[in-house]
């Protein structure tokens, strides 16, 4: 299906739940479908089943969708920012509208709108909302976007009524169970060397190893990324500047530069390793990172791990302890 950018800027409207509220949404939770690694859940229109490429629900074959997105903490108050200033600027999207929609835990913010996108007209729909997680000794709160967006001539099977019913039915959850997470992936995670935290980041596909369960990773403390990808070149010649061009893309860190790179075997399979050192964009922290690329066929398991420079020798052990813990289904 297309799937425009359902996420413009940050011009979206945000819903503040006050404790008694956030408890009216998680008891609704027992009603609402949840994706797979989602803490947020809805009762999809009928037509709409859950998508196995992202988080939320679709009708391939009428292009129509429904995204859940979880957003950092740091993201609401820009959220609230773009609220307070009155302006109504979703870039692609005309005839914008900003709205107050009744739903089962409460009023939320509402915007709706147009969009063209490969030459499909849509009609667009996006709701968001906050919830405190606390874990450990530790407060984090999460923001939530749910977007939804239907192409005009599909119109007739999902009407604006729909849409709307299924948004006032999003409902939230404390937590979602780890081997829902893992149970889905098509590699097993044997080992989580004390990672207790495991979120989805692509259903099926890539998942995040944190030290605390529910919450985003803090800029002091290590995290995992582990994830299935292809195509990958079958030539052991290729492999080390497939791996690099790879760890190029790699987002939110500063003057990055190699200190290791080297073929080696990976759970009996060959693999490339590469490690980095550098900073982090926001808070200037020196940082490890490790890139282990594992080849199978014309596919490849990648893990990169982020670590404070200042803890590596012990968190290396724990990376290569889960990295030697992945195998394939």
């Amino acid at each position: 299906m297309i799937l425009p950018r359902l996420i413009p800027s940050l011009f979206v409207a945000v819903l503040t739940l006050a404790p008694s509220t956030l408890a009216s949404w998680q008891a609704k939770a027992a009603d609402a479908v949840f994706p797979v690694g989602s803490l947020v859940g809805l009762t999809p229109p009928a037509g709409m089943v859950a998508s196995r490429t992202f988080p939320g629900f679709e009708d391939r074959e009428k292009k129509a969708g429904i995204v859940i997105t979880q957003l950092p903490g740091e993201a609401y108050e820009q959220f609230l920012k773009s609220m307070n200033s009155g302006a109504i600027e979703l870039p692609g999207v005309s005839n914008a509208k900003r709205e107050i929609l009744l739903t089962e835990g409460g009023a939320a913010h509402l915007l709706t709108g147009d969009q063209e996108a490969e030459g499909v007209k849509f009609r667009k729909w996006m709701l968001i909302t906050r919830r405190a997680i606390t874990g450990r000794g530790a407060d984090s709160t999460m923001a939530f976007v749910v977007t939804a967006q239907v192409p005009i001539d599909a119109e007739d099977a999902y009407s604006d009524a729909d849409i709307r019913k299924a948004l006032g039915s999003v409902a939230l959850r404390a937590n979602v169970p780890t081997k829902e997470i893992l149970d889905n992936l098509p590699f097993e995670v044997n080992e989580l060397a004390k990672f207790e935290g495991v979120r989805s980041l692509i259903p099926g596909q890539a998942i995040m190893l944190t030290e605390q369960p529910g919450m985003e990773p803090p800029v002091d403390r290590p995290f995992l990324m582990i994830s299935v990808g292809g195509p990958a070149p079958s030539q052991a010649s290729d492999r080390a500047a497939f791996a690099t061009n790879i760890l190029r893309g790699i987002q939110g860190f500063k003057n990055l530069k190699p200190v290791f790179a080297e073929p080696m075997r990976i759970g009996g399979k060959p693999g490339y390793e590469i490690r980095l050192e550098g900073q982090t964009m926001a808070h200037d922290t020196d940082v490890m990172i490790v890139q282990w690329m594992r080849f199978s066929g014309t596919g490849f398991i990648r893990v990169v791990g982020v670590s404070p420079k200042k803890d590596w020798g012990e968190t290396f052990t724990r990376f290569r302890a889960v990295r030697d813990g992945i195998d394939t289904r």
